[in-house]
């Protein structure tokens, strides 16, 4: 039986032989990739789309030509990074088809810790959750990708099909329009320190 992994770089002897163990179409192979990765890319679809239904329809979709094309994956991107690029593809392609409109996105939030501090909390996470949801596509994808899911500007790119300096050029663009939003929120009597955007360095 297939070792379990968690998510391996583009190179590592393990992806290679999950790689070759999906294209002889080995069992074990698909449920480690769809164990591995399914809830990763359900988890991005969903803050993406904003739309559970959607994000599950085109999940299952998105594994099911990764089933059936894993013989054209060239290894020149991470396998996540591919599977990504197509379940994202694929939500773009089905939501295109629906007349539906997403539901409004509910936040989770933390246990408070104290009532005021949780008002706070409250309204912060609601005002960043407006934000992100005003944002462009392009740019909403961009910001999500990188500061939630961790990828790289280049695996970005590849994701996108873009290049890289406009990935890296929107991320910044993006985070100082939402610093720029958040800062003048501050005049209505939140402290600055609070919503300050803090992202990971580009790479």
């Amino acid at each position: 039986m297939t070792k379990s992994i968690d998510y391996l770089p583009l190179g590592t002897v393990a992806e290679r032989e999950l790689v070759a163990g999906l294209c002889r179409g080995e069992s074990a192979s698909y449920r480690q990739l769809y164990d591995r990765f399914s809830p990763r890319v359900y988890r991005l679809l969903l803050r993406l789309f904003a739309d559970p239904q959607l994000a599950s329809d085109a999940l299952q979709a998105a594994f099911l030509i990764v089933f059936q094309k894993i013989d054209r994956f060239d290894g020149r991107s991470s396998l996540l990074t591919w599977v990504t690029r197509i379940a994202i593809n694929e939500a773009h392609a089905q939501r295109k088809k629906s007349a539906r409109k997403p539901p409004a996105q509910k936040e989770e939030l933390h246990g408070p810790r104290n009532p005021e501090e949780a008002h706070g909390d409250k309204e912060l996470q609601l005002k960043l959750a407006s934000l992100l949801k005003g944002l462009p596509e392009e740019k909403r994808t961009a910001l999500l990708l990188f500061e939630v899911e961790g990828f790289s500007v280049q695996e970005i790119a590849e994701i996108t099909g873009e290049p890289r300096g406009t990935v890296l050029a929107r991320l910044s663009r993006t985070r100082a329009e939402l610093q720029k939003e958040l800062t003048g929120w501050c005049a209505q009597g939140v402290t600055e320190s609070s919503v300050q955007v803090r992202g990971r360095e580009h790479v």
